[in-house]
Formats: structure tokens, sequence, C-alpha cells
């Protein structure tokens, strides 16, 4: 019980860590302004996509 425990406290600690140093990188070049009809993924999950598909509903 105190292994799994020790997992879960360790895998929330990488998780937290990462999170983080993700949001402290800096945006690659070309990527600061997206269009708003950006078609270019596949990621449903998407702001701009959901965005998109609301204006043409």
């Amino acid at each position: 019980m105190l292994a799994a425990v020790l997992l879960f406290v360790f895998l929330a600690c990488v998780f937290g860590i990462s999170f983080y140093f993700n949001s402290k990188t800096p945006v690659p070049e070309g990527c600061e302004k997206l269009s708003e009809d950006c078609k270019g993924c596949s990621m449903h999950g998407c702001p701009n996509r959901i965005k998109g598909e609301e204006e043409n509903a």
C-alpha cells in the first residue's frame, strides 16, 4: 500500500514539474498567432478548431 501511495506522489510530482516547465517554454516562431480558421491538425480539443466549428454550425 505504501509503495502505491509513493508511486502516485512521484507521478504527480513529475506531472507538476513538467507542466511548470512546459508553461515556461517560449512559443516557437510562426506559432504566435494562429488563424481562427486553422485546420492544420486533427486535434479535436484544440481551442482554435472548436471555435471555428462553433461558428460554422
